[in-house]
């Protein structure tokens, strides 16, 4: 009887610790975002550290949004020309928050900022479940060779993550994006 207990307890107790339950402790916050061995070779790392006021557009531009404690990013770049296949550059950033709460509303903000009317053939993308709610878009930056990103955003406990993708149209796809997304969220369920 006495055991039979214990583990209604234990599974109580289990059941409790999902994504919402644990936070992300701020001394992570600089292992969240992709490094050089998840890009792989050629890829060089070309901008990275923490989060500046410049590094975020509205309505997601104030450092302090939602009890946000913090951001990092990290951006690669690797050379090619018009017929390289794949990204050529990625983004990756992430942002913690006091609780859950603050990324929710925070991942909120990512839908405003991709339903932003001056962007070229901008479309949502179906991505699959990363972390504990994730949106996805596609845009063109119009030139004589198009430029193709693909930004896929999305909330794990008390963080925000994102990652973007560049290439030259026809020649990146949302699976580069969502391959990235993938290992990023490896590192926040680590932090």
């Amino acid at each position: 009887m006495r055991r039979t207990a214990l583990a209604i307890f234990l599974a109580a107790a289990l059941a409790g610790c999902g994504s919402s339950g644990a936070t992300i402790p701020i001394e992570s916050l600089h292992k969240l975002v992709l490094r050089s061995q998840d890009v792989g070779r050629p890829f060089q790392l070309f901008a990275g550290g923490k989060q500046g006021h410049l590094d975020n557009q509205p309505p997601r531009n104030d450092p302090e949004r939602y009890g946000r404690e913090g951001g990092w990013i990290a951006r690669f770049q690797r050379p090619g020309s018009t017929k390289t296949r794949g990204p050529l550059v990625v983004e990756s950033r992430a942002d913690l928050f006091k609780d859950a709460g603050g990324a929710k509303t925070d991942l909120r903000a990512y839908r405003e900022l991709f339903a932003s009317p001056d962007l070229s053939q901008r479309r949502a993308i179906k991505v699959p479940q990363i972390g504990d709610e994730a949106i996805g878009q596609t845009f063109v930056q119009p030139a004589t060779k198009p430029l193709r990103f693909y930004r896929i955003a999305w909330r794990y406990r008390n963080a925000t993550a994102s990652v973007t993708v560049e290439g030259f149209d026809g020649h990146v796809s949302a699976a580069d994006a969502i391959t990235l997304a993938r290992k990023q969220q490896r590192r926040l369920r680590l932090g």
